[in-house]
């Protein structure tokens, strides 16, 4: 190596000034060889102390002293103590320098018995550090408070909206004239388009609270598509439209897939197909690809011959809260997030949800998931509720004896009206206290409870029930509640309840749960269970 490329002792220790980490250097018996301006600033008391003559044991206690002046001498020595044994170890610290910064401090050993001290500042690192938990604490809490306004505002809606749907639904049962007859299918339907909206935020927001669950079974997807179709065809042939569905001669017969949330997927892409098509045709097609391992990938594809898109319209179309134009939301309503739902719950299900579409030219939707293998071959319409006349004549023949639990006039009203023509004999209670006193007066068949009561709520009141030593510990209870967010359901079932039904209640919804847990005998929790 040539002279002028040689590295000299001037170099080095210049290089080592230059750097923001303080550096120190010790000879075998434990005194400084060299220290930097920028550790020496850092701890001046210590190194000025070990310049003085003052052993490195007695520069921490002096060092210690000076940025602790009110501490005992033996926290004094405990700390001195505690930092000259990290120095023979090597151990890495975290230290305060006289002028308030945090630095780690880290010794390492050197040839010749010799040592290296480096400090690095993480004053800032540490500040941000701060930051960023105190915005992660701000952002949880923020998206708590909007978990916990949805939840208020679901049930605030739920209740009026129970009065309003139940009532309907009773009067559309009674004698009216044609016009009348319209009148009520209108309240009918404004209604289920709000519940609609209403789900749909509830939905985003469990799936960005990351509170959303897929509960796969074993189903047959043909059997679900031909339900859409049957669900969907009246509303296409009103605007003249033909709809069909066809199959790959490829997809499994059966597969273990959440049907429910499939569905939603599926019935998303077809009625905005239906929704945006003036003439022709919506076309349904199913196929699945094979995985590892017996599972596939389940494509399905919504074929339009609607007004088409172009490239910019196309990429707004699964955000949040987007719709193709306003022009569109004016035109058709609707809060633009079926298909922002519809891609979350895809990616959800190991699948995928997108489109492609030209101006003029129709669109094609598609959404994926993947299906296992199934585990049994279900009959078509084994796992359905019975048809609703026979529930209604098993429901009239049993005479059941029904204590009803609610605050609420309307929806007590609401409940009766639906119960009554199946010579079931009604007793009401306006909270859990008052429920407790007619299950001690009187046998019940069934309790129908509400969540949400004064003097006694429902939570209270079920506890009180299942932890009794009377013969109706055991009693079936049903919560009609207006908590529906996610995981309410299991959170009351945990609770000890039978079964759960969320409201706006519909008739056939209330006659089928109660039905099922009649017939089934549903689980009950064991006391031990519920003291869990």
């Amino acid at each position: 190596m040539s002279e002028s490329h040689e590295l000299d002792v001037e170099t080095v220790l210049e290089a080592l000034q230059a750097l923001n980490d303080g550096i120190a250097i010790y000879g075998p018996d434990d005194r400084q060889l060299f220290v930097s301006d920028v550790a020496y600033n850092r701890f001046r008391t210590y190194y000025q102390s070990m310049a003085d003559g003052l052993s490195h044991l007695e520069a921490l206690r002096a060092a210690n002293r000076h940025s602790m002046p009110t501490a005992t001498d033996a926290e004094i020595d405990a700390m001195a103590n505690d930092h000259f044994a990290k120095f023979r170890s090597g151990e890495t610290y975290m230290t305060r320098t006289e002028d308030g910064r945090l630095v780690l401090a880290t010794f390492r050993q050197m040839s010749r018995g010799r040592k290296v001290g480096i400090s690095i500042d993480v004053t800032d690192l540490r500040r941000r550090e701060k930051e960023l938990e105190k915005a992660k604490k701000a952002a949880e809490a923020a998206s708590a408070s909007k978990s916990s306004f949805l939840a208020n505002m679901s049930h605030e809606i739920r209740t009026p909206l129970n009065g309003i749907m139940g009532m309907a639904q009773v009067l559309e049962g009674t004698k009216l004239d044609k016009q009348q007859q319209e009148f009520v299918t209108t309240i009918i339907d404004s209604g289920k388009t709000l519940m609609t909206l209403l789900n749909d935020v509830l939905d985003l927001s469990k799936i960005e609270a990351g509170k959303f669950d897929i509960v796969p079974t074993d189903a047959s997807l043909h059997h679900m598509l031909r339900r859409q179709i049957k669900l969907w065809k009246p509303r296409a042939e009103e605007k003249g439209l033909e709809l069909s569905l066809a199959f790959d001669a490829e997809l499994p017969a059966y597969l273990h897939f959440d049907t429910v949330r499939v569905q939603q997927c599926v019935s998303n892409l077809v009625s905005n197909a239906i929704k945006f098509t003036a003439t022709g045709r919506v076309e349904i097609f199913a196929s699945a690809k094979p995985l590892a391992g017996g599972a596939h990938m389940v494509d399905v594809r919504v074929t339009d011959t609607g007004p088409g898109m172009d490239a910019e319209t196309l990429g707004r179309l699964f955000k949040p809260f987007a719709q193709a134009d306003e022009t569109i939301q004016r035109a058709h309503g609707g809060t633009g997030l079926g298909l922002s739902i519809t891609r979350r719950l895809s990616e959800l299900m190991g699948g995928a949800a997108g489109a492609t579409s030209e101006p003029g030219r129709g669109s094609v939707f598609r959404v994926s998931f993947r299906g296992e293998a199934a585990r049994s071959q279900p009959e078509a319409g084994v796992n359905a509720r019975p048809a609703s006349s026979d529930i209604r004549e098993q429901l009239k023949q049993s005479n059941l004896r029904v204590l009803l639990v609610d605050d609420h006039p309307i929806n007590r009203q609401v409940a009766s009206l639906f119960l009554r023509p199946f010579n079931m004999r009604i007793v009401e209670a306006v909270n859990g206290a008052e429920a407790l006193e007619a299950l001690e007066r009187e046998p019940f068949d069934l309790v129908l409870l509400d969540m949400h009561m004064p003097v006694m709520d429902g939570p209270t009141a079920i506890g009180r029930i299942r932890d009794s030593k009377e013969a109706w510990s055991d009693i079936p209870v049903i919560a009609l509640t207006a908590d529906a967010m996610s995981g309410d359901r299991e959170r009351y079932l945990g609770m000890g309840m039978t079964g759960y039904l969320s409201k706006p209640l519909a008739e056939r919804d209330l006659l089928s749960e109660i039905a099922r847990v009649r017939n089934e005998g549903a689980w009950i929790p064991t006391k031990n269970a519920l003291a869990g």
